[in-house]
């Protein structure tokens, strides 16, 4: 174990965080145990000047490097909390969504029509309409079937829509689990099939099409990506169908790579950890994050893969939709542990309040650091497994993991949870937790704790 000087200064330089002279864990200047006295746990606490720090950087970073036009749009499907996307958006970022409640959210928000970009392989008749409202800047459009289904929707209503085609390029990341590489020829379902002929396909189509305008292509990888070079590797199996598209007499004016890149300090299963774990309970110490995802050396990649494929020609527009690498490394969840079970010369259990059924369901194929908020002094001593308030087996928090000795009322706190930690939450037979952001010692609630009301407001009986 590290000495509690070096303890305490890995969570200054990893994470923002602090700690009291008692070894209570601070965030933002706030005391993480009275925070969660005040509002209950759980508790998701957001660091709002790391969280305004991270999206300007990004944004900033990529516009320094890119030499040509750039848009970046946050993945509201990340992290989908109103009083979030705010702070984000003040940073200058714009608005990419998958439904129609994202749309109207974003709307809602102060976003206008055209600092929006729709995506996803369900777009209902009323999402289209919608953005054809709206006057949505792109529809990036996810199959052969779909491009039709916007064409007839534009001719009733006899409006334009601006559109770019998604292609699934065939391209895993490194060390990606299968289930998270949204690239994959055979494993996903996203986006037009470049090694099929599907994208030909489309642009075929669209030659017909009077009110489709084609603008450009999008893709999108994968997501905790923990090598940046990976998206110069995929932009480079581009070179042919962006030939192909230019011979066919198509401009290509955008080009959206996407989003997915990682975070420093926690990072998904391979496939090969998460079958371990799952059927052997076998949990990896979490090693092998990439400290050194840097925005530069995603920016870098990125450029040299765009510039390699327009050679003296002039480059698109830049389109990204970060969404893990803004919010995922500045959110945290706190828990209470509730009752320490104790089968001597078998296994530990540590009783918590929120669990997969509820709130932790990427604990289920990542890897988090989980840390004693009483005191982050005290030595790592034993494997446990953190389990739920559900009723049934598999709610499950981590099973096996080395944490220091901990007792009945005392709080822990699983860091990086900005990345679909809220967007996974469900209410089995619990309320949703309150959400607060804290910057400079002062805390501001973005979302109330679920009423028992509320849980059954929709309900008739």
């Amino acid at each position: 174990m590290l000495p509690d000087k070096m303890i305490l200064n890995e969570l200054i330089k990893r994470w923002g965080l602090d700690a009291s002279n008692g070894g209570e864990l601070i965030i933002g200047g706030c005391n993480s145990l009275d925070l969660g006295n005040i509002y209950g746990t759980p508790l998701h606490i957001v660091n709002e000047e790391r969280l305004r720090a991270t999206a300007e950087s990004f944004l900033k970073t990529i516009k320094l490097k890119y030499p040509g036009a750039v848009s970046v749009h946050y993945a509201f499907k990340c992290n989908p909390v109103p009083g979030i996307i705010k702070i984000i958006k003040e940073q200058g970022l714009k608005a990419e969504v998958m439904s129609e409640y994202e749309l109207m959210l974003a709307l809602k928000l102060g976003y206008r029509g055209n600092d929006i970009i729709v995506n996803g392989p369900f777009k209902t008749d009323r999402l289209i309409t919608a953005c054809l409202e709206n006057n949505i800047r792109f529809i990036n459009v996810d199959s052969l079937f779909e491009l039709e289904k916007i064409d007839c929707i534009c001719n009733n209503l006899t409006r334009n829509a601006e559109v770019l085609l998604r292609i699934n390029p065939d391209f895993v990341p490194s060390g990606m689990n299968k289930g998270s590489a949204a690239g994959s020829r055979s494993g996903s379902p996203f986006g037009l099939d470049l090694i099929g002929g599907e994208v030909m396909a489309a642009l075929e189509k669209i030659k017909g099409m009077k009110r489709i305008r084609f603008r450009g292509f999008h893709f999108h990888i994968g997501s905790g990506i923990q090598n940046p070079d990976d998206y110069r590797k995929a932009l480079s199996g581009l070179k042919k169908i962006l030939n192909d598209a230019g011979n066919a007499g198509f401009k290509v004016d955008v080009l959206d790579i996407g989003g997915g890149l990682g975070v420093p300090n926690s990072r998904e299963m391979t496939t090969l950890e998460l079958l371990l774990y799952q059927a052997f309970d076998f949990l990896n110490s979490g090693g092998r994050t990439n400290r050194k995802i840097f925005f530069s050396h995603f920016a870098d990649s990125v450029t040299k893969g765009i510039l390699s494929l327009f050679g003296n020609q002039k480059i698109p527009e830049l389109i990204l939709e970060p969404g893990r690498c803004i919010t995922g490394p500045n959110q945290m969840l706190l828990l209470k542990i509730h009752q320490v079970k104790d089968r001597k010369g078998l296994k530990k259990w540590l009783v918590a309040d929120a669990g997969i059924g509820t709130l932790t369901m990427p604990t289920y194929y990542e890897h988090h650091e989980v840390i004693l908020c009483n005191d982050i002094r005290r030595k790592a001593a034993e494997k446990v497994t953190i389990t739920g308030p559900g009723c049934f087996s598999a709610d499950v928090v981590y099973r096996n993991k080395v944490m220091p000795n901990i007792a009945a009322g005392e709080m822990i706190a699983i860091l990086d949870s900005g990345a679909y930690f809220t967007s996974w939450e469900s209410s089995f037979g619990f309320p949703r937790p309150a959400i607060v952001s804290v910057v400079d010692g002062r805390h501001n609630l973005l979302r109330e704790r679920e009423s028992f009301d509320h849980m059954i407001s929709l309900d008739t009986f």
